[in-house]
């Protein structure tokens, strides 16, 4: 693969596209690196502005092309004003990895639910409001199930599948999978009504998306109770490489699960804050999109992203991984403590 340093370097069109001229020197800072993208930052030094080259090295499972998919989420997502400018595209064979993009970089500080600052949680309920708040166009190009729950409980039955056919199946584990599994189905009978899955979601409202600065997070602690806006600048809500056209529920449940708060941090949401935390998100939202049948489908989708977690990591023992997060984690998650937190929290067994 080609090195960020001589792709940016050599790359007319992104030179162009961020404003570079002809012998400037683009320099990649490493940025973090997840499962499917590898992330730079450089600055023009001319104009002292900052990018974020996002590579990618592994594909979402429901669509073909990663960083098209992401680049035009955040085209959709632009009138927001909450998240990376979509600047340059590259899916062509010569782009290195799968492709690449690159996207304007937001200042902030990640969400750090160990160190939580007053006001963060409310932050990060306004920057979720106001891109769930955003239309989406005829031409938004986005992934939209018919039903984004039973979609979510397909891949966690596929995951279970690749689990139970491996060599590593172990019992214990099965055993309280398929418990939930069947704590799980009853709830696909309620069907995803057609209007409230109008919206674009992440799917994945994990805490490093968030970046909250400091001042910010300041300005929302002292918010009055009534209104709908916490702060003038609440940060921004960075990492959309699997975003649907779906439903709210799914992305403000995914960010109070136990399964994702615990995975970077040893914080778990006492009951009460959930329903804080649900208020304040209502409270953001301030009359730009109705609830729906919001109440009854976040629960569900507590259920369901636990359960996604609970398979992702029955798979995981099954096939093996190399991360060092998952190595301490993942017998963690797979303990019979927690697993028997999930069925008292998540699927009231």
């Amino acid at each position: 693969m080609v090195k960020p340093h001589e792709y940016l370097n050599a790359n007319v069109a992104l030179r162009r596209a961020v404003g570079a001229g002809v012998d400037e020197l683009l320099a990649p800072h490493e940025l973090g690196a997840g499962e499917h993208n590898r992330n730079y930052w450089f600055e023009v030094p001319s104009s002292g502005r900052r990018f974020v080259l996002r590579v990618n090295v592994t594909a979402q499972p429901f669509h073909d092309n990663q960083v098209a998919y992401e680049f035009g989420a955040l085209e959709c997502l632009g009138p927001s004003g909450r998240t990376p400018r979509a600047v340059y595209l590259d899916d062509s064979e010569s782009a290195p990895g799968l492709g690449a993009l690159v996207i304007g970089y937001c200042e902030g500080d990640e969400l750090d639910f160990d160190n939580l600052r007053p006001g963060d949680l409310r932050c990060a309920a306004q920057l979720m409001a106001d891109v769930h708040a955003v239309p989406v166009g005829e031409g938004c190009p986005m992934h939209r199930p018919a039903d984004p729950l039973r979609e979510l409980f397909d891949e966690c039955m596929k995951r279970f599948e690749v689990y139970r056919a491996s060599s590593n199946e172990d019992a214990r584990v099965t055993k309280w999978a398929q418990r939930f599994i069947g704590a799980a189905r009853p709830l696909l009978d309620v069907p995803c009504r057609s209007s409230d899955c109008t919206h674009i979601v992440n799917t994945e409202t994990l805490p490093s998306h968030f970046l909250i600065p400091e001042a910010s997070a300041a300005s929302a602690a002292k918010a009055p109770v009534q209104g709908g806006r916490f702060c003038d600048n609440p940060g921004a809500f960075i990492d959309w490489e699997r975003p649907i056209i779906g439903e709210v529920a799914q992305d403000v449940a995914y960010f109070v699960s136990p399964t994702t708060t615990f995975w970077d941090s040893d914080f778990l949401f006492p009951a009460g804050e959930i329903d804080a935390f649900v208020d304040d998100y209502w409270r953001a939202v301030d009359g730009r999109f109705a609830r729906g049948n919001f109440d009854e489908r976040f629960r569900a989708y507590l259920v369901m992203t636990a359960l996604r977690s609970v398979t992702w990591c029955c798979r995981a023992l099954a096939t093996g991984h190399n991360r060092q997060k998952t190595s301490e984690k993942l017998p963690v998650y797979l303990s019979d403590d927690f697993m028997q937190m999930l069925a008292d929290r998540c699927f009231n067994l």
